[in-house]
């Protein structure tokens, strides 16, 4: 139940930093916010022993407010090259369709919490603490190449999986 708490948060946390700007204080500390119940829920779960459906459930859609917030507030602040937003829109593309392909297997949504999700992931929340503009090329370039070695894993999971 806590952990559950601390996830419904990182939702309000993420919804919040809609009305600030990005370089902003309020901004700043809503997101470390962010990134600290992210952490904490599932290890308060863990510790406290309440892990649930539900919970893993609240955590995927916590990371997707989040993750919408990221790409409103604060990807258009870092300029990336039009090629990695190519490369952006293929991993969103087949990440969709692999939840999509889980969730219909499994008759509920379905998203993986996989160590590559959960490295992709971390990689995108550090990378706009970045300083410098080259940092941001070659730190996108890794998250680029992480996400897809994961989304092409859970491509094939579903190709191997006949249980879900």
């Amino acid at each position: 139940m806590i952990a559950n708490c601390v996830t419904v948060s990182r939702m309000l946390f993420s919804l919040a930093m809609i009305l600030f700007p990005p370089s902003s204080v309020p901004f700043e500390v809503l997101y470390v916010l962010c990134g600290l119940t992210d952490v904490l829920d599932g290890f308060l779960a863990r510790k406290l022993h309440t892990e649930s459906t539900t919970g893993e459930r609240l955590d995927s859609i916590a990371d997707l407010f989040f993750a919408v917030v990221y790409a409103i507030k604060i990807l258009p602040f870092l300029n990336i090259p039009l090629w990695m937003w190519i490369w952006v829109a293929i991993i969103g593309a087949v990440k969709i369709t692999s939840i999509l392909i889980a969730s219909t297997k499994a008759h509920r949504l379905l998203i993986e919490h996989s160590f590559g999700n959960k490295l992709t992931g971390l990689l995108l929340y550090l990378l706009p603490l970045s300083v410098c503009a080259a940092a941001v090329k070659y730190g996108a370039t890794l998250i680029c190449a992480v996400a897809t070695g994961t989304v092409i894993k859970e491509m094939n999971n579903q190709k191997e999986d006949h249980t879900l």
